[in-house]
């Protein structure tokens, strides 16, 4: 698999001659399958937010700790029973590319499995927001990732982002300038969410990433949406 070659060659985003220490981001969750990785958010307990390009067979979401060789009884692994990508996506074209995951059953939350609502409005440019993903630890020669990590990074302004590669003829997204170069395979499943103001603001855009930009599609722009999806039918 591509995915298994690239693994040994790679030179974390991340990495440091010490050992790497694991950021808290415990809102984070691991959309595992047999294909590419992806990150998403929990948003309730049973509710999780993803790209709509991570609609991928046989997915499990899993919460909480992911190292696989150390066990803190935090770990959570919950399939989905239903899969809502936002009813513009299109596999062809990356607009509008966000869908809702919900478990089939809530989420315990401890102190990794936490919730973080969605913004309930925009974002300002020059903001300095948390990405926020996973990636490989030193340790770790498998194919899936087992550490949290953050950056920081601005808000970039709409004409900015508009004159980057990624940005251009994009809609109801925002982009964010990294504090290095950002040039690897999967890498945007290291920065695979931006909370600006303790929400969470933008999810990332899939084959739209690269050197020291990424963009992010603005949850702010489809609250109405996932507030309509994720309420409580019973009420």
């Amino acid at each position: 698999m591509l995915y298994q070659f690239y693994l040994h060659f790679w030179t974390s985003f991340f990495a440091h001659s010490s050992e790497q220490k694991e950021d808290p981001a415990p809102y984070l969750a691991y959309l595992k399958s047999h294909f590419n990785p992806c990150v998403g958010v929990l948003i309730k307990t049973s509710w999780v937010l993803a790209p709509a390009h991570c609609y991928l067979p046989n997915l499990k979401v899993m919460l909480g700790n992911f190292k696989s060789r150390v066990r803190d009884g935090t770990e959570q692994t919950i399939n989905p029973i239903q899969i809502i990508r936002y009813w513009k996506y299109n596999d062809s074209d990356p607009q509008d590319d966000i869908m809702l995951i919900k478990l089939d059953r809530p989420a315990i939350l401890n102190r990794k499995v936490q919730l973080l609502p969605p913004a309930t409005r925009n974002v300002s440019p020059g903001t300095i927001c948390t990405l926020s993903g996973l990636d490989w630890s030193q340790k770790n020669s498998g194919r899936h990732p087992d550490l949290r990590q953050n950056l920081q990074g601005p808000v970039m302004t709409d004409k900015e982002c508009q004159e980057t590669e990624q940005g251009r003829n994009h809609r109801n997204s925002f982009c964010v300038k990294f504090v290095k170069v950002f040039n690897r395979i999967f890498g945007e499943v290291a920065v695979a969410a931006v909370i600006c103001n303790k929400k969470l603001q933008g999810i990332e855009v899939g084959r739209f990433m690269g050197g020291d930009v990424g963009i992010y599609t603005n949850v702010y722009k489809y609250i109405s949406w996932i507030e309509d999806v994720t309420k409580d039918k019973k009420k």
